[in-house]
């Protein structure tokens, strides 16, 4: 792997749906979301402000889809109790093809 978790990483899971369109050619989903709440805030703050990556994962039993992203802006909504994270380049990804939207075995 390259030298991506030299830069601050925020790691989530995320369900193959959204990781598919996160990472479809063009790209269907630019913003991921998550609700506020003492957790994500502790989380962000831990991952300092953007640029930063976003490491994401899809399951839990190896070989496990990831996608290393860059973030480029974080918005936190009051009124829709929401965090946007607004998605950039992605700059990883294993175990997972691009072009079929599914993972790789």
């Amino acid at each position: 792997m390259k030298t991506f978790y030299k830069t601050r990483t925020l790691v989530m899971n995320i369900k193959r749906q959204f990781f598919a369109e996160i990472l479809a050619q063009p790209r269907r989903k630019d913003i991921e979301y998550r609700d506020m709440g003492t957790y994500w805030e502790t989380r962000l703050e831990n991952a300092g402000k953007p640029p930063f990556n976003l490491h994401l994962r899809n399951g839990y039993n190896p070989p496990i889809p990831e996608a290393i992203i860059r973030v480029i802006k974080v918005v936190r909504s009051k009124k829709d109790k929401q965090i946007k994270l607004y998605l950039g380049k992605v700059l990883s990804v294993k175990h997972w093809d691009r072009k079929k939207e599914r993972p790789t075995r």
